[in-house]
């Protein structure tokens, strides 16, 4: 079989050649239609009966607060004239197609005290220029930090989109009309969706730019690492036409790039990149002792052809362990990463060998390095040992938390007006509460007004809203504190020609009550809000509940569940791992060995995390289950060649079989390590705090997977796998 496909290369090389060139000129012609998206958090995968309730609630309480925010802020208190101007600003944009209302000023302008609006006792008593005064009175906590800012410098316009219309023309629309409602004043537009979209853009401004600093790197790097163009760039264009077709094949799909996705190519182009280096240092050896283009191809096919295919087993085992995610982003990452992978290994199986045919090389030796003097590395074995052992002892200390805001780049000026706005309004982010109970129950009203005021100081939480502040609006406080005047409030709401549907049902048994929060929110923050929410919830008469709904907390649930299933994905890729170290070592002893220097980059990188007081998050977790994939990799490549050299020298002892296969395979595998660690920089470029996290995890993965692999992993076996000579070790048939 091995023959045939290489007399195949051989003769039909020139095939070959057009054949890759037509599918590298598809792929290329496809690029432009990648589609970008960005989000912060997808529902639960599989949770269907969550989804439906999440939905069933929206459409119930369908969210009021705009589908994009504007707000002007001036450097003094504002006057009842600048709300006025906003008034007008407000108009300019209702007048738009694309705009079916907009809530604005209005509201506070035509606000009733003691008998006049606030703008009839402007006119009464004044020019309209004197600062704003609302009080503290009954209801004014509703358009503090709505409509107003809570330094009453900032006045806030919530636009709501016409039907069918799509959010970018929305966004297209308002953004034309960003002119200051006064002189002076400083205008920003916000907005969940506004947010997401700029994101997008961000998202294919960081795809082109890692792409492209990755690649440079690598062309800068590897030829000081290989000597020669031919012996840097040929494993470079086997790499990268693999991440072309990939690329070719998730867009015929009709999948969408999400920031998840970002580190993908990057990570099959260096996996890709890994495989065509040990195949061609083989080739390069192979040629170094005179033979010829066939004999090599046949050498390198046989000594490093089986590794690779178990690299690429071992490494889709990798990402294919996040399956278990309930995490939509996640699932599609481990999914796609997998194919990605596959893809790699027989793009490169293809077109390196058609290269090698073609530019076959003089067939001087390979450059091999000091490094690789195993005395040395020796030597250095015992403490390199303790050192990652001190490393991993701080996962002791390694926490989890998660954060939406986490993922946003504070030099965006989007994400820094979202910012300025959750600390000067009630936010953009809504936490809801799902209440079920007989809403004219005076219990069940002083138990959410109770519940509103304690939480409205909860860290994290800018303000809340609820029907109780409409009854607070709607009846006079004597009533309100009366026994019957909760009943009489709801009943005056249902019965009301304006019905806050947003906050209430009309059959007054359920009800929506709005929590804002700002950022920070973090998973530790979240979980003790929850709590509080349960506690009041039993205090709830009979028959009653109340829960958190909606996309907030399946986000944090769906991030909950990323860190228990992490757990189960890395015991997976545990198992399916050493399956395949037992097969191919043939040694259940050698394979849990083996599992040491590759299991200890991942607690070294929880370790530091605990040592250094940061929190496991997204970018961490997700390395954890793909990391040992990686780290194995170059274990494999080692061991292989170990066991080929056990069998060439049935006689030889540990040390010296080993060391051999150091200087064989070390310089492929300090190589491939430099390459996954350049690649790891680069998405230290990147603006996503995920994929920053992500390239430091795997920087440190790389780091410590090589030292572990030249340095622990040779003592292990020369301690406790030590074999009677006439007795050797068991060898691939």
């Amino acid at each position: 079989m091995l023959e045939r496909w290489i007399s195949l290369l051989i003769r039909g090389r020139w095939f070959l050649a057009c054949l890759w060139i037509t599918a590298m000129i598809a792929a290329l012609g496809l690029i432009p239609r990648l589609v970008f998206t960005f989000n912060l958090g997808q529902m639960l995968r599989g949770d269907d009966e969550r989804v439906a309730d999440v939905r069933a609630f929206y459409s119930a309480f369908p969210p009021s607060d705009g589908h994009i925010m504007l707000s002007a802020t001036a450097d003094r208190v504002l006057t009842v004239n600048d709300l006025r101007a906003a008034e007008r600003w407000a108009k300019r944009l209702r007048d738009l197609p694309e705009v079916k209302e907009v809530l604005s000023p209005k509201l506070l302008l035509n606000l009733k005290l003691d008998g006049f609006t606030i703008d009839e006792w402007a006119r009464l008593g004044g020019t309209g220029d004197e600062a704003l005064v609302l009080g503290d009175g009954p209801g004014m906590s509703t358009f503090k930090g709505q409509l107003v800012s809570h330094d009453m410098k900032s006045v806030a316009l919530y636009v709501i989109k016409a039907p069918r219309t799509r959010k970018s023309a929305l966004h297209d629309a308002v953004e034309t009309h960003l002119t200051p409602p006064w002189p002076g004043a400083i205008v920003r537009i916000v907005g969940t969706e506004y947010l997401l979209e700029q994101m997008g853009h961000l998202l294919r401004a960081n795809f082109r730019t890692l792409m492209l600093l990755e690649l440079a790197a690598l062309l800068l790097v590897v030829p000081i690492f290989m000597r020669t163009l031919r012996r840097a760039y040929l494993p470079m264009l086997a790499a990268g036409s693999a991440l072309l077709f990939y690329l070719a094949i998730f867009i015929l799909s009709e999948q969408q790039f999400g920031v998840m996705h970002l580190a993908g190519p990057g990570l099959i182009l260096v996996i890709g990149l890994a495989d065509a280096i040990h195949l061609q240092q083989k080739f390069d050896d192979a040629r170094s002792r005179g033979i010829t283009t066939r004999e090599a191809l046949t050498e390198m096919f046989s000594g490093v052809g089986n590794a690779c295919v178990l690299t690429s087993v071992t490494t889709i085992c990798g990402f294919l362990s996040l399956l278990v995610a309930r995490h939509e982003e996640v699932f599609d990452f481990g999914l796609w990463c997998a194919i990605g992978v596959a893809v790699a290994f027989f793009t490169v199986m293809w077109v390196l060998p058609v290269a090698l045919v073609f530019f076959p090389g003089s067939g001087a030796p390979a450059a091999r390095g000091a490094l690789l003097n195993p005395p040395s590395l020796r030597r250095w074995a015992a403490p390199v040992t303790v050192l990652l052992v001190i490393l991993a002892a701080g996962t002791y200390h390694a926490r989890m938390d998660s954060s939406l805001d986490r993922e946003l780049p504070d030099t965006l000026e989007v994400v820094r007006n979202g910012n300025w706005f959750s600390e000067n309004f009630r936010g953009l982010d809504r936490i809801e509460v799902d209440l079920r109970a007989d809403l004219r129950d005076p219990k069940v009203f002083a138990l959410v007004e109770r519940m509103q005021n304690e939480l409205r100081d909860f860290p994290g939480i800018s303000g809340s809203r609820s029907y109780v502040d409409a009854i607070r609006m709607t009846l006079a406080p004597d009533v309100v504190e009366t026994d019957d005047g909760p009943a009489l409030g709801v009943q005056a709401l249902g019965s009301g020609g304006v019905f806050p549907e947003q906050l209430l049902s009309r059959g007054l048994d359920r009800a929506c009550i709005v929590f804002y929060r700002t950022r920070g929110f973090g998973t530790e923050i979240y979980e003790n809000f929850r709590e509080r929410i349960r506690d009041y919830a039993a205090e709830l008469p009979d028959g009653g509940t109340m829960k958190l709904n909606g996309a907030f907390p399946m986000f944090y649930d769906s991030t909950t569940l990323i860190s228990k299933t992490m757990l189960t994905s890395l015991a997976c890729s545990l198992a399916m791992i050493t399956l395949i170290l037992v097969f191919v070592l043939r040694s259940v002893r050698l394979a849990l060995l083996c599992l040491v220097p590759n299991a200890l980059p991942l607690l070294v990188v929880a370790g530091i995390s605990g040592w250094i007081g940061a929190s496991l998050h997204l970018g961490i977790l997700i390395v954890f289950s793909v990391g040992i994939g990686l780290a194995v990799d170059d274990t494999l490549h080692l061991m292989v060649r170990f066991k080929q050299l056990q069998k060439e020298k049935p006689g030889g002892d540990l040390r010296s079989l080993m060391d051999e296969a150091i200087v064989s395979t070390g310089f492929a595998i300090v190589l491939t390590s430099v390459v996954l660690l350049i690649s790891a920089v680069c998405f230290l470029g990147s603006s996503f705090t995920t994929m920053r996290w992500t390239g430091m995890t795997l920087g440190i993965v790389a780091i410590s997977a090589l030292l572990a692999d030249l340095m622990v992993l040779p003592w292990l076996i020369e301690k406790f796998h030590r074999s009677h000579p006439a007795h050797p070790l068991p060898s691939t048939p």
